[in-house]
């Protein structure tokens, strides 16, 4: 199978002999803070994380907040687990350790809560949700079953809701023969029936706001629609001597899953994306001549407009855009949400150690 599987869940201790291996490399090192130039309360729930690195020093990570600068690579285990248990609230707590639970799982946030699947092996398929972001409930298939087999052997692309049943894409053999099928649950989860979907090329590679393993943190709450946004690649043959070798090669555009045909479709095409997300029912992608591209996932409309003046870096987070830019004295982080900027601050250096990396930092927004 194409996939990993849980060796160790998250925070755990590795035991090497006698000795638990915990290296502190919570020294004092380089500082950061987060200026913050206009509309604070766009702050109070984000988590700005800091990489550095070159070819010739270590690599470091940092989380800056509006409260403090810690440093976060090189953490022990037991630091690393505790700091990631203070970020999950009760209710995304109890779906971590289902989903952590499993050799590998995939989920989306509803309304009410998670839900998605996950395998206990090769033994059983499950099928899990959760009820007002607390009590869980699951379904076991047997994978004596050739069917549930099938999809356990397959390759998760990732989960989407429609009609209140949940579906599963995922891919039916490798390298150049495999086919994109899909798997749907009915609402009793008692009764699964698969199909293949109907593609012109490629296959289906991922879906937008699938949570992948025990990594619950994304943010977006998923609301069902016609169109459930993908990713699509396809096998570039790669000739070394006498051996071909396919390569995955994502195709560029934007495509979608079509729930009234059952067909795959381009949402758009002829230009190139830095990122796109998806927030409600809408798709937002920013394209390379810094315009807004806004597609309705229920009708397919589409209307652009200009965001940016120049694009340095760019990404989305929990539906809103940002914009970092190196400056002087630090990098400026922009945000913008419904096309409009609605805040700006800046990652500042606080030391000598940190003024030395300015100039190699890669910058990322977060929501606790």
């Amino acid at each position: 199978m194409k996939r990993m599987w849980n060796v160790a869940a998250l925070g755990a201790v590795i035991v090497i002999g006698l000795g638990t291996f915990a290296v502190d490399a919570t020294e004092p090192k380089a500082e950061w803070a987060l200026d913050i130039s206009s509309n604070p309360s766009v702050w109070e729930d984000a988590v700005v994380e800091v990489t550095y690195g070159t070819e010739d020093d270590v690599a470091q990570w940092f989380e800056v907040t509006t409260d403090e600068s810690r440093i976060t690579s090189n953490l022990n285990y037991i630091a690393e687990g505790l700091r990631y248990r203070e970020r999950l609230n009760e209710g995304e707590r109890s779906i971590h350790r289902q989903m952590n639970g499993m050799t590998y799982a995939e989920s989306i946030r509803t309304e009410d809560g998670y839900i998605g699947v996950g395998q206990n092996g090769m033994k059983e398929f499950i099928v899990f949700t959760q009820e007002d972001g607390e009590k869980l409930s699951t379904f076991s298939f047997d994978a004596s079953d050739s069917k549930i087999y099938d999809i356990m052997n397959g390759v998760w692309s990732g989960v989407f809701l429609h009609d209140d049943q949940l579906n599963l894409i995922y891919r039916d053999g490798y390298d150049g023969e495999e086919k994109t099928m899909l798997a749907t649950f009915d609402q009793a989860m008692n009764e699964v029936s698969v199909k293949e979907v109907n593609m012109d090329k490629g296959f289906i590679t991922q879906v937008i706001n699938t949570n992948r393993f025990y990594a619950t943190d994304v943010s977006s709450q998923v609301t069902e629609t016609r169109y459930i946004s993908v990713g699509v690649s396809s096998y570039e043959v790669i000739r070394e001597g006498e051996e071909e070798i396919n390569v995955e090669d994502p195709d560029p555009g934007l495509f979608a899953y079509d729930t009234k045909t059952g067909k795959v479709v381009q949402l758009a095409e002829g230009q190139g994306f830095w990122d796109y997300t998806v927030s409600g029912h809408n798709l937002f992608a920013l394209n390379e001549d810094g315009e807004e591209l806004v597609i309705d996932l229920n009708t397919g409309k589409q209307t652009t407009r200009e965001v940016l003046d120049s694009v340095d870096h760019a990404f989305y987070e929990n539906g809103r855009l940002y914009q970092t830019r190196q400056a002087k004295d630090g990098v400026v982080i922009d945000v913008y949400e419904d096309g409009k900027q609605i805040s700006s601050a800046a990652i500042t250096p606080e030391n000598e150690e940190a003024r030395d990396m300015l100039k190699q930092i890669d910058v990322d927004v977060r929501q606790k």
